[in-house]
């Protein structure tokens, strides 16, 4: 290596990165950084509407087991909530006669909705609902 080659990769300010280089991947940087902030806030909101599902789905079982368990339900619309211990879940139960030619009138359908939302706004719009149909023997006395 001659002198004259040694003084040219010796210079200042031909090595290293330009500052247009660094602005630019550190723009990049933050626009990765906050595509996967919102990735990850989108995977809380899903993680909380899946144990949400869940648990509706769980009370709906839990509200049909009930209708059968009881004996035969009565026809006719209800509805409440399921006090303190779920707060913003609410329910509906529907029955209705299941009426066939084979089997007559002796079986009934139980129509159960679960719907939860905000708990302290009944008026405000629904996060969520879970249907679920049981069809009921209905019971002779």
């Amino acid at each position: 290596m001659t002198a004259r080659t040694a003084m040219r990769l010796s210079r200042p300010g031909k090595g290293g990165f330009t500052l247009i280089e660094v602005m630019v991947a550190i723009a990049i940087l933050a626009v990765s950084l906050v595509v996967l902030l919102g990735l990850r806030n989108r995977d809380v909101q899903l993680q909380s509407y899946a144990r949400d599902m869940t648990r509706a789905t769980l009370l709906a079982r839990e509200m049909a087991e009930t209708a059968d368990v009881e004996g035969t339900p009565e026809l006719g619309y209800v509805e409440g909530d399921f006090g303190p211990d779920q707060p913003g879940f609410h329910w509906q139960r529907q029955v209705t006669p299941f009426l066939s030619e084979f089997i007559g009138d002796k079986v009934r359908e139980v129509r159960v909705s679960v719907i939860w939302g905000p708990p302290d706004d009944p008026q405000a719009v629904p996060e969520g609902r879970v249907d679920l149909s049981r069809f009921v023997e209905v019971k002779r006395k």
